[in-house]
């Protein structure tokens, strides 16, 4: 993982995850917090929210897409630091010992394929494909667990559904909070024309 703010080497390492997620977690080294909030999801956000404002503005509404690539960047690095937050606590009911340094990583790795596939939202049929990126996620998890976090194996399943519960709650309710912060913004915008 990148230790410094550089955005090719941030997408190598993402598309070399991609490509062979066990070597690459393997071969991680640790960081800070700061550092893979910065120079990795940061960077890989970035990919989300160039996609979402030029679909959500050329197919829908300047300012809905303006508004929501903004909501969707914040929340998307926020979603990967909650989750990554949500694993670290969670560690020691599945038998793991882990930092929230690692569980993070481990976070910033699950949503690397979403941020990647993303992209595609710049046509928003093609939007849909992003859960493609959400299952490949699952699959990182379910190998990081043992690899990066030495989740013993037979707790691995167990680990996995209970963060995905977890998360999907939160995530649920972000969802809500874009959807009603971006269609009230429009609908103000609409009244203000």
């Amino acid at each position: 993982m990148p230790n410094s703010f550089n955005v090719v080497g941030a997408l190598k390492h993402a598309v070399e995850l991609v490509r062979s997620p066990v070597n690459v977690m393997r071969s991680y080294n640790d960081s800070s917090v700061n550092s893979i909030m910065i120079n990795y999801v940061a960077i890989l956000a970035a990919i989300d929210f160039v996609g979402t404002l030029i679909g959500n503005a050329i197919f829908i509404n300047a300012g809905y897409g303006v508004l929501s690539a903004i909501l969707y960047y914040i929340f998307g690095v926020i979603e990967v630091f909650v989750l990554g937050y949500v694993i670290w606590k969670l560690a020691p009911s599945f038998g793991t010992t882990t930092n929230q340094v690692r569980s993070l990583a481990l976070a910033a790795y699950i949503y690397t394929p979403y941020f990647l596939i993303s992209i595609l939202k710049i046509i928003p049929e093609l939007g849909v494909l992003v859960i493609l990126g959400l299952l490949y996620g699952l699959y990182i998890f379910y190998q990081g667990l043992p690899v990066m976090l030495g989740t013993p194996k037979d707790k691995v399943i167990i680990y996995l559904v209970v963060v995905l519960i977890v998360t999907f709650v939160i995530y649920a309710i972000v969802g809500v909070i874009i959807g009603a912060i971006s269609l009230a913004a429009v609908g103000v915008n609409a009244g203000l024309l």
